[in-house]
């Protein structure tokens, strides 16, 4: 009885683990190099997810936003609904039918890959998206803004 207990100990504890890497997975925002955004941590977040759901249009200094979204499948996608927005899937879809029918706002371009996000984000100043941390490193044209 004692070996079970033991296990589901070791058990138990290998799950919180495992939870708290799914929540720092490693996955960051990042925007345009030329991004003049200085904001960190819970502000430049909490303006991200603004610039997402476009409930704001320009990143402060007045730069047009562009963000781009993942496939609603991907772990990237999962993560950034979840930690960076705070919703569900359910709740991001009524949103963006919010947004279609008061103003014709649709959601922003799906894009497939972190290399291509990383391509367009480098492409474009006001550009933003979610890739996998490592994707990141040593790439020109794009910045972090910040990891989740």
């Amino acid at each position: 009885m004692t070996h079970i207990a033991i296990s589901l100990g070791l058990l138990f504890a290998g799950a919180v683990v495992a939870q708290s890497e799914t929540k720092k997975a490693g996955y960051v925002v990042v925007v345009n190099a030329t991004n003049p955004c200085t904001q960190t941590g819970a502000e430049a977040q909490a303006t991200v997810k603004k610039l997402f759901l476009k409930e704001l249009t320009q990143w402060p200094g007045g730069v047009e936003a562009r963000p781009y979204a993942r496939d609603g499948a991907s772990p990237e996608h999962v993560a950034f609904v979840k930690f960076v927005l705070g919703m569900t899937d359910a709740e991001l879809a009524r949103h963006w039918l919010k947004m279609k029918n008061m103003s014709g706002t649709t959601p922003p371009k799906d894009v497939d890959s972190d290399r291509l996000v990383l391509k367009y984000v480098a492409k474009h100043q006001g550009a933003f998206g979610v890739v996998k941390a490592d994707a990141a490193k040593g790439v020109e044209g794009v910045k972090v803004l910040f990891e989740f």
